[in-house]
């Protein structure tokens, strides 16, 4: 009969444990030294070494010569032990014997000495599924236990486990074991057992047993079946998808090309594979994805999903906001797979709004979409402001005639007082009539802003001074309002009372203040007010890519 993997190469030693040196040495320490403790609590993850330990530690007590600390395996106590044939150490599952009786009964047998041991040992398994009242039996014998008693408890929840318990034990935490670890076990199991494992196939079944030995020892068991194992045949036997059928998945997001990315899907499902699969793939891919773009240099971050060629060749199509907003849909979309018929049109939705960040409503999507507007826009906004810089250049050449400089028409707003004049002379004056007298020249009205925000107007360089000096939160509810001064009164007209809102919180209004003042060289008091019906201007797809802007500065404001 076939004996599993798992249980045919459980360690017999503690030297044999992988990965828990910390806890293997300290153990062998205390059986050599005869201070072994009357209570261990064994915590950690599933498949990582806790009964494994306790059943070695059993032995190791009660062993008539340990070498270095460990059992011998060959006296005949520790034989006993092994085959089963003793009743005085007692494997006992927590989890079908949780009640306050069978703890009571556990009491009741305990207090007998050893009939062929040195030391009775209570293994407890899952000890974290006891009752409450099993808890409160345990507690005073686990506390003040008789000389030959000896208690390991096993638990992968320790936060279940009552602190009175906790703190009459030794506690020792047992760590997921390291991939390279898990690889070099595997690779040893398959040379004793005759068959050859692809340094490839056993990377991806370290990958995939999380840090469990018990579970890669099964899934190599799994692949196996007394024939050599390499990375296809991996994929076969554990259902993963085809690796050019991930990658070409990834590509397909990455262009929105919904119609790919569900032909892809079909396939996938043609084949008789589930979405899970598909997403625990594309979730490890666009992991090691997001940790080179954001750690690049650093490989031993990397789960090896993916080659570094691929990575390499992914990276630049994908952003750090979309490669989180994808990681983060797919593990929506994972959790809620039920396996059942509707699971093909689960994995629909969520490669649609992976193509196409508007049809999903997750805070990750607005911010994707939100830092693809700023890129489109990064571009027109530079040629806008680069163009008044031109013009007041031209203005400025005291080579450029004067018919050359574009004049302002006599309907365009004069320039504000806080303006400082250019080289450039004014045009002459024409002279005046004798028989009319001469007209004093108009002084320009430092009070007088105009309600428009047409170039050349005060009001469009108290914004530009506003963004230069770090007020882009500010920005988005003052860029399509009017202004005026009179006096040193700033009212400031606005299209709707959320603006008005956002403007009376003290942070806005010494940002913009401080931008009026710096533009006109004096004090001023900021008021808001809501714009006139006739003042509004209409919507125009320039004010619908500002309310965009306005919404991820939202976002960043609050």
């Amino acid at each position: 009969m076939h004996q599993a993997l798992y249980r045919k190469y459980r360690p017999r030693t503690f030297d044999d444990v992988a990965g828990q040196e910390h806890i293997t040495r300290t153990l062998k320490n205390q059986v050599s030294s005869g201070k072994c403790s009357h209570a261990y609590l064994f915590v950690g993850t599933r498949g990582t070494g806790k009964t494994t330990c306790a059943k070695i530690l059993s032995r190791a007590v009660n062993c008539e010569a340990p070498v270095n600390g460990s059992p011998c395996n060959v006296c005949p106590s520790c034989r006993a032990i092994e085959s089963g044939s003793v009743t005085d150490v007692l494997e006992i599952d927590a989890a079908s014997n949780n009640g306050v009786d069978n703890i009571r009964a556990l009491r009741e047998d305990a207090v007998f000495l050893p009939a062929d041991l040195k030391k009775r040992v209570y293994i407890v398994d899952e000890v974290h599924m006891l009752s409450v009242s099993a808890f409160n039996a345990l507690l005073k014998i686990l506390e003040e236990p008789p000389a030959h008693l000896t208690f390991i408890l096993a638990t992968t929840e320790l936060h279940r486990v009552p602190a009175t318990i906790v703190s009459r034990c030794q506690r020792f935490s047992f760590r997921r074991l390291a991939r390279s670890d898990i690889s070099a076990l595997l690779e040893s199991v398959a040379e004793s057992e005759g068959f050859a494992l692809a340094p490839d196939a056993a990377a991806a079944l370290a990958r995939l047993a999380d840090g469990s030995a018990r579970d890669a020892l099964s899934l190599l068991d799994q692949c196996s079946g007394g024939e050599d194992v390499d990375m296809p045949r991996v994929r076969e036997i554990v259902g993963l998808p085809p690796r050019d059928l991930s990658i070409a998945m990834l590509d397909a997001v990455a262009g929105r090309d919904v119609k790919t990315a569900f032909e892809l899907l079909d396939e996938l499902y043609g084949s008789g594979l589930g979405a899970s699969a598909l997403f625990d793939e594309l979730s490890d891919t666009v992991r090691d994805a997001l940790v080179m773009k954001l750690i690049p240099g650093d490989d031993k971050l990397l789960s090896g999903s993916a080659s570094q060629d691929e990575l390499a060749e992914l990276a630049p199509k994908l952003d750090a906001g979309r490669l989180t907003h994808i990681l983060s849909a797919l593990s929506k979309a994972r959790a809620g797979l039920t396996h059942g018929a509707s699971d093909k049109t689960e994995a629909e939705l969520c490669l649609a709004s992976l193509c196409d960040e508007r049809l999903d409503g997750y805070r990750e999507a607005v911010l994707a979409r939100l830092e693809a507007l700023e890129r489109a826009q990064i571009a027109p906004r530079a040629e806008q402001k680069s163009a008044p810089r031109a013009r007041r250049a031209v203005a400025s050449d005291p080579k450029t005639p004067p018919e050359e400089v574009p004049q302002a028409s006599p309907s365009e707003p004069a320039r504000a007082v806080s303006e400082p004049e250019t080289s450039a002379p004014p045009p002459e004056e024409p002279a005046p009539s004798p028989e009319a007298p001469e007209a004093p020249s108009p002084k320009p009205e430092p009070e007088a802003l105009p309600k428009s925000a047409s170039d050349g107007a005060a009001w469009p360089k108290i914004l530009r001074r506003l963004r230069e000096s770090g007020g882009m939160l500010v920005l988005p509810f003052v860029s399509d309002a009017s202004a005026e001064l009179t006096g040193d009164i700033l009212t400031v007209s606005v299209s709707d009372s959320f603006a008005i809102d956002m403007l009376s919180r003290e942070s806005a209004a010494a940002a913009l203040r401080a931008a009026a003042e710096a533009e006109l060289g004096r004090a001023v008091i900021l008021k808001t007010k809501l714009a006139e019906a006739e003042d509004i201007r209409p919507v125009s797809q320039d004010v619908l890519d500002r309310l965009s802007d306005r919404l991820g500065d939202l976002i960043k404001f609050e």
